[in-house]
C-alpha cells in the first residue's frame, strides 16, 4: 500500500520492522526501489536476499532485479541473474523471459538477446516486439524487418517499431512504404504512428502527403493531441509553409489544457520552423515568449536559439544565450555544446571554440565537423589536420564532409604531404567516388602545383559538375597551362554543363597569364550575352590588368569607366601600374591624380604612385610623393610563410 502511494520511506521503515520476511515482502521492497528510480538500492536488496539465502527468489523477484539491471545498464549483473533463472528451471515462464530479453536489449547486447528470444518456447507479441525494437534502435533494420516478416501476427506496436526505426535512420522513403503497407493490412494508425509519418513527409518535403495525413490525423481523433500537433507544425515548417504552421500553433495554444512540458514540444516545433525558414525575428520573439511563460527551456530550445544567433551573426545575443544555457545546466549537453562550438568558431573565436570542444564529455559528429570546417576556413589549418588525426585515433566515423574540409586546409597550406595522406585515407574509406571529395582532392593537388596528378584524377570522373569543371580550369590557368584551361572550358560547354561566375573567372585568369587579349574579350562578351552572367569586380580586374599589361591602355580605361566599379582603387592602381610598365607618363599622371582623388588618405595609393613615377623616370614627382608618405607614416613590412617538409 505504501509503495502504491509512492511513500517509499514509509515502506522501508515498515519492512525493517518485520522480523520474519518472506519472498513476497523482499520482492515488494525490491520492486518499490525500482519504481522509485533507485536501481542501486534495488540490486543491493536483491544481493542481500540472495547472499544470506534468506528466501529463494521467485519469477517476480528476478523480474524486478532484471528491471534494475536495465535501468543501470548492468550487463554483468543481468547475466548472473540469467544463470540463476536457468538453475531454477524458470525458463518456461514467458513473462520472466521477456523481462530478461528486455534487459539484454537495453544493455545493447543483441547477441545475448537473440539467444534468449530463440529459446522462448511460447513467444507472445511482447517477445517479438522487444527483439524487433532492439534491432531497430541499433540501426540493424535488415534484421528488424526479417524478424517482423516472420512474426505470426504483427500488431500496431510491431508496425510502429519498424516505422520509427526507419525514421530515426533518416530513411523516410522506407518508413512511408511501411506506413502504406500498414494501412493496406487494415491496421489502424495511432498517435505513435502519425508523428513518424509526418516526420518522414517533412524530411522528403512532401507537402501534399503531409496535408493528406493531416486530414487523417483529424479524422482519427488525434487532432488535439500535443504529439500530433507538434509533428504537424514541424512538417509544415519543413515544407516552407510557415503560415500554416503558425495557424496550427496558435489554435493549439488557445485550446490547450496540456502541461507546460507538452506545450514546450509544440513551441519547439514552431521555433524550428522559424529557424529553417530564416524567420529569425519571429524565432527570437517566440524564445522570449517561452522564457516568460516559466517553462524550462530544454536542449532543443537552446539549440534553435543558438542557430538564430548564428543566422543573424549576433555575437552579443549568442553570449547571452550561452549564459542562460550554463545557468540552466545544459552547458555540457553534446547537442547544445556542438552548436556552441560552431557559434564561437564562426565568429572567429577558434580558441574559445576549442576550449568548449575539449570540455564536452560526449562529442558528436556535429562538433567535430563544425570545428574542423571553421578551422579550415579561418586559416587554422594545422589544427584542422590535427583534429582529423584525433578522430581517426579514436576510431570515430570520418565522413567525406570532414575530409573535404581538411583537404581545403591542406590546399591553403600548400601542404602536399598532408594532402596525400588524406587522399590515401579517402581511398581506404571509399570516399574517392564522392563528388565533393574528389573535387577537393583535385583542388588540393592543383594548389600544391601537382597538376598532372589533378588531371589524372579529373579524367577518371564520369559525372562532372560546374564546381569540378571550374576547379580544373582555374588550376590549369594558375599553373601556366592556359591552353589546356581554354580547351577544358570548350569541352565543358559541349558537355552541356552551364558555367558560372567562378568558371569565367578561371577562364579570364588563364587568358591573363598567357596574354590572350582577343580570346579574353570574346569570353567576356559571351559571359554577358550568352550566359547572362553579370561580371563582378574580379572579372573586371582580370580584364583591366590583361589589357593594361598588353598595352591597350585606352581600352582598359574605357572598360573600367563603363563598369559599376569605376571608383574602385584596386582597378585604377592596376591601370596605373600598366602605365608605368609601358612608359606612358601622360596617362600615368592623369590616372594618378584620379586615384589620389578617390583615396586621398590611403598610404598604399601613394606608395604605388611613387613606384610608378620612379619607373617612368619622373624622379621629382617620386621624391615629392615619398615625402607625403613619410608624413602619413611608414608602411608595415609584408609577411609570408610556407610549410617546411623534412
Amino acid at each position: 500500500m505504501y509503495t502504491d502511494f509512492k511513500l517509499f520511506d514509509s515502506a522501508r521503515r515498515l519492512f525493517d520492522e518485520i522480523h520474519e520476511r518472506n519472498v513476497v515482502t523482499w520482492t515488494t521492497m525490491i520492486n518499490s526501489y525500482v519504481s522509485a528510480g533507485n536501481p542501486f538500492e534495488a540490486l543491493r536488496m536483491f544481493n542481500l536476499m540472495s547472499e544470506f539465502e534468506l528466501e529463494t527468489p521467485n519469477p517476480f523477484t528476478f523480474s524486478s532485479a532484471l528491471k534494475a539491471c536495465s535501468l543501470l545498464g548492468d550487463l554483468e549483473m543481468g547475466k548472473s541473474i540469467h544463470k540463476s533463472i536457468l538453475r531454477g528451471s524458470l525458463q518456461c515462464d514467458t513473462v520472466l523471459m521477456n523481462t530478461l530479453l528486455d534487459m539484454y536489449v537495453k544493455c545493447r547486447s543483441l547477441s545475448d538477446a537473440r539467444e534468449v528470444f530463440d529459446a522462448i518456447l511460447s513467444k507472445n507479441s511482447s517477445s517479438w516486439n522487444t527483439m524487433i525494437d532492439g534491432y531497430a534502435k541499433e540501426g540493424q533494420m535488415d534484421e528488424a524487418v526479417n524478424l517482423f516478416l516472420q512474426m505470426p501476427l504483427p500488431d500496431t506496436v510491431s508496425w510502429n517499431t519498424v516505422i520509427a526505426g526507419f525514421t530515426s535512420l533518416g530513411d523516410s522513403s522506407k518508413a512511408l512504404e511501411f506506413v502504406q503497407m500498414m494501412h493496406r493490412h487494415g491496421v489502424h494508425l495511432d498517435q505513435f504512428t502519425f508523428p513518424c509519418v509526418l516526420k518522414a513527409c517533412g524530411c522528403l518535403n512532401m507537402l501534399r502527403a503531409g496535408k493528406e495525413n493531416h486530414c487523417y490525423v483529424v479524422k482519427s481523433g488525434f487532432g488535439s493531441c500535443y504529439i500530433s500537433v507538434s509533428a504537424l507544425v514541424d512538417v509544415y515548417g519543413k515544407c516552407g509553409e510557415v503560415g500554416e504552421a503558425k495557424a496550427l500553433f496558435d489554435e493549439y495554444l488557445l485550446s490547450s489544457c496540456g502541461s507546460t512540458r507538452h506545450n514546450l514540444g509544440v513551441w519547439n516545433s514552431m521555433l524550428s520552423g522559424y529557424v529553417l525558414n530564416n524567420c529569425n525575428v519571429n524565432a527570437l520573439e517566440l524564445v522570449s515568449q517561452i522564457h516568460k511563460s516559466g517553462a524550462g527551456l530544454d536542449f532543443y530550445t537552446f539549440s534553435s536559439s543558438l542557430k538564430v544567433c548564428i543566422n543573424l551573426l549576433n555575437f552579443r545575443l549568442g553570449l547571452q544565450t550561452h549564459a542562460l544555457i550554463v545557468t540552466s545546466g545544459y552547458g555540457l549537453d553534446y547537442v547544445v555544446g556542438s552548436i556552441l562550438v560552431d557559434f564561437y568558431a564562426r565568429h572567429g573565436y577558434v580558441e574559445d571554440a576549442l576550449g568548449l570542444f575539449k570540455r564536452l564529455p560526449n562529442k558528436d559528429m556535429v562538433a567535430w565537423t563544425a570545428l574542423i570546417s571553421v578551422c579550415s576556413q579561418n586559416g587554422s589549418s594545422h589544427l584542422a589536420f590535427s583534429l582529423l588525426r584525433d578522430m581517426i585515433c579514436l576510431n570515430l566515423q570520418v565522413d567525406h564532409f570532414v575530409t573535404s574540409s581538411v583537404l581545403k586546409a591542406c590546399s591553403t597550406l600548400a601542404g602536399l604531404g598532408s594532402g596525400k595522406q588524406v587522399h590515401t585515407y579517402c581511398i581506404k574509406c571509399g570516399y574517392e567516388s564522392e563528388q565533393i571529395t574528389v573535387t577537393s582532392i583535385i583542388d588540393m593537388y592543383l594548389k600544391c602545383g601537382e597538376i598532372d596528378d589533378a588531371l589524372t584524377l579529373f579524367s577518371g570522373i564520369n559525372e562532372r559538375d560546374t564546381i569540378c569543371w571550374s576547379g580544373i580550369i582555374a588550376g590549369c590557368g594558375h599553373n601556366g597551362r592556359s591552353k589546356e584551361a581554354l580547351e577544358y572550358f570548350n569541352e565543358m560547354i559541349k558537355s552541356g554543363v552551364k558555367p558560372n561566375e567562378v568558371t569565367y573567372l578561371g577562364v579570364l585568369s588563364a587568358c591573363r597569364h598567357s596574354g590572350l587579349v582577343s580570346e579574353a574579350l570574346l569570353f567576356f562578351k559571351c559571359m554577358v550575352v550568352e550566359h547572362e552572367i553579370e561580371p563582378k569586380l574580379e572579372h573586371y580586374g582580370c580584364m583591366v590588368d590583361l589589357l593594361g599589361r598588353a598595352g591597350y591602355l585606352k581600352e582598359a580605361e574605357k572598360l573600367l569607366m563603363s563598369s559599376p566599379y569605376q571608383t574602385d582603387q584596386t582597378l585604377w592602381s592596376s591601370l596605373l601600374w600598366a602605365c608605368g610598365i609601358h612608359g606612358n607618363a601622360e596617362s600615368g599622371s592623369r590616372i594618378a591624380r584620379h586615384l589620389v582623388s578617390l583615396s586621398p588618405g590611403n598610404p598604399s595609393v601613394y606608395v604605388t604612385l611613387a613606384n610608378v613615377y620612379a619607373s617612368l623616370g619622373m624622379w621629382d614627382d617620386a621624391t615629392e610623393v615619398r615625402a607625403v608618405i613619410k608624413e602619413m607614416g611608414s608602411k608595415e613590412m609584408g609577411k609570408s610563410w610556407i610549410e617546411v617538409h623534412s
